[in-house]
């Protein structure tokens, strides 16, 4: 161990009988699959790690260098969501039981999958993650416990202090609540005679990027930033996970019938590639009856921009062998993040407002 908390290993370390290249190990920027470190680099704002959910605080192994596994099987699980919030949950937990018995080590739920999908329902369909009385939390911290695996639980309307927030949650194998993503950038939008949708007319944003690392927990090495939906299309918070080292990138999302056929793929797949990484997109499957109608077709593309799987808009579950390598050899292949010109240009411009945070 070096002066600052650096961490100084042999270049190459041996996982069983396979050996592993550690690529500038300490850089944030290539994240080697072999190992993970708890602490990110330093951000404006900080990362959400944990929760204050009583339901059991996790005790990962913060701070520590940790060998872990780079391959694992990854399970999309699209769900269709009706009025009845106990259905709906009892759904989840039985294709969570399915996708377990198939193997899966992560288990990642759509976009709202306890409740329709719309402003109207977000208030009633709430609940209160913080106090450990959340249904929803409840059967996910049990079904992660009882099936050894990871769950990033999509995501649900959660109330707190008198706010709304369209929330995902993930737990790890003992059925702890690591992590809490609020959505951070909010579905406003009007496109005229096709849609119009606004969640900040009941919801309020997020404001705290998050990141999931399995192998803080007994997990494979996947360091996995979280987003929901909307926050897909901004770079900027794909960038800032890959910048922290996150390998792979996962989006509990909700596209519609306008939306969906245009960019549902297109965003996917460019975000894999910008950040060389690994995504799941993992949608709701379509219901036609629905006052809002998902686009479905839940993918994962891997950090080249290949598509490893894709379900139609019919409810399912979608698997998909994740190998953290690749990361590796595609980021020390084309090191397009080492050379960007930051000294040509940057994300400030006098045509946007300024971050109000800014004085």
């Amino acid at each position: 161990k070096g002066q600052g908390g650096c961490v100084w290993i042999q270049p190459r370390l041996m996982r069983g009988r396979t050996p592993l290249r550690l690529l500038n190990l300490l850089s944030p920027l290539i994240a080697s699959p072999a190992v993970a470190f708890s602490r990110p680099p330093a951000l404006s704002r900080p990362l959400c790690f944990s929760s204050t959910n009583p339901l059991r605080q996790s005790r990962g192994q913060y701070g520590r260098l940790v060998m872990a596994e780079t391959k694992f099987k990854v399970a999309c699980v699209q769900l269709e969501a009706g009025k009845d919030k106990k259905a709906n949950v009892e759904n989840a937990a039985t294709q969570i039981d399915t996708a377990c018995k198939a193997g899966a080590q992560l288990i990642v739920l759509p976009e709202c999958f306890n409740s329709p999908y719309g402003t109207k329902y977000f208030d009633e369909y709430a609940e209160e993650v913080t106090t450990g009385e959340s249904p929803t939390a409840i059967m996910l911290s049990t079904k992660a416990r009882e099936h050894g695996v990871f769950i990033i639980g999509g995501s649900f309307p959660e109330r707190d202090m008198g706010k709304l927030y369209n929330t995902c949650i993930a737990f790890n194998k003992e059925g702890d609540m690591v992590c809490k993503h609020r959505k951070m950038h909010l579905f406003d939008i009007d496109i005229p005679g096709q849609i119009t949708f606004k969640e900040s007319d009941t919801l309020s944003p997020g404001d705290t990027p998050t990141i999931f690392d399995l192998s803080e927990h007994g997990g494979p090495a996947a360091r996995i930033g979280i987003g929901i939906c909307y926050d897909i299309r901004f770079p900027e918070l794909c960038s800032l996970y890959r910048n922290s080292g996150c390998n792979m990138l996962i989006f509990p999302g909700a596209f519609n019938m306008v939306t969906g056929p245009a960019h549902w793929e297109l965003l996917a797949r460019g975000r894999a590639v910008d950040n060389q990484c690994f995504l799941a997109f993992c949608s709701p499957a379509r219901d036609d009856q629905a006052d809002y109608t998902a686009w479905g077709h839940s993918l994962v593309f891997d950090p080249w921009g290949d598509k490893l799987g894709e379900l139609d808009e019919k409810p399912g579950i979608l698997y998909a062998d994740v190998d953290l390598e690749q990361v590796v050899t595609r980021r020390t292949n084309m090191p397009y993040h080492f050379q960007k010109r930051s000294d040509v240009y940057s994300l400030e411009s006098p045509f946007l407002p300024k971050n109000k945070d800014k004085k």
